[in-house]
């Protein structure tokens, strides 16, 4: 079965069905195939090494690399997605022993962060919403609440932007990229209200929620990097400026351990261009779910300024 959709500014072709907004076909900048199912090694691999993260035990969680005309993104034990240098023709091989769920989950996160960042697009790690006629995007870390918030504000009248995979586009605008949030088990009551039908669990542990999603590009508001708080009783918001705005926003790249000087002076220079334009906020959050209307009301105001 084929699948097009248009996400983070793409048309993207699958075979395999993904959560991202649907799309009405035109020349695809990726396209995505299944290939054979083998075994995805641990050995390394051949060429240049581009990025490599490997967990505390010392064994390697992914490689990305370059050799020639082919560029390679293995998850050993997993799955590996094998194509040309810029990754916009790409095959993927799932290892036989492997939960073949999390092929979406990589495929809609690491696979198109690498894509964009590799097509000279800058990737912030981020989950986004439409509030009025802009877009607000919660920057940070895995577990700092940036889904949380999202599908939170979506519940409050909000529509869906992307989630956890951001394209921001010089001038500061915006590209939808998400038919969901992926929430972690904890924030599950934001789901409580939803139909059945827009309720999934995933294969790395979370509930997928899906929710309203705006479908065209908009100018970013501002980047809010959320501190969940279980003392707080309200919002507060703090605007960081210059060089820390930018050392706090470069703390929370969406692909960990980045070798290739080229994509990391172009992540430098677009993520310094962008804090230079765009304001840059600290909200400490009163911890949920479940938010009182009036702590994300008062985010809204502070934030949306």
């Amino acid at each position: 079965m084929d699948f097009t959709y248009r996400a983070h500014g793409l048309t993207v072709w699958s075979d395999v069905e993904l959560a991202l907004p649907a799309g009405d076909g035109g020349e695809p900048h990726l396209v995505l195939r299944r290939g054979a199912d083998r075994e995805v090694p641990r050995a390394a691999l051949p060429g240049r090494c581009l990025a490599e993260l490997a967990k505390p035990d010392g064994r390697v969680f992914y490689t990305l690399a370059t050799d020639g005309d082919r560029t390679v993104l293995r998850y050993p034990g997993l799955c590996e997605f094998a194509g040309d240098p810029l990754l916009r023709e790409v095959t993927y091989h799932l290892d036989p022993a492997a939960d073949h769920g999390l092929l979406t989950v990589l495929a809609t996160g690491a696979l198109l962060a690498v894509h964009l960042t590799l097509n000279s697009h800058l990737v912030l790690h981020a989950s986004a919403v439409r509030a009025g006629e802009r877009a607000l995007a919660f920057v940070g870390a895995s577990g700092m609440g940036k889904s949380t918030l999202a599908a939170a504000l979506c519940g409050h009248g909000c529509d869906l932007v992307a989630d956890d995979v951001l394209r921001v586009d010089p001038g500061g605008l915006v590209h939808p990229g998400s038919t969901e949030n992926r929430l972690r088990m904890a924030a599950r009551g934001l789901a409580d209200g939803a139909a059945a039908a827009d309720v999934r669990p995933t294969a790395d542990g979370r509930l997928a929620l899906r929710s309203p999603v705006y479908a065209d590009a908009l100018p970013l508001a501002a980047c809010v990097i959320p501190r969940p708080s279980r003392s707080a009783v309200d919002v507060s918001v703090e605007r960081l400026t210059g060089t820390r705005a930018f050392l706090r926003m470069s703390q929370f790249p969406r692909v960990l351990g980045w070798r290739d000087p080229a994509v990391m002076d172009f992540a430098f220079q677009g993520l310094a261009d962008l804090v230079a334009q765009i304001p840059v906020y600290e909200a400490t959050v009163p911890w949920g779910p479940p938010f009182r209307d009036q702590v994300l009301a008062d985010l809204l105001s502070a934030v949306g300024r």
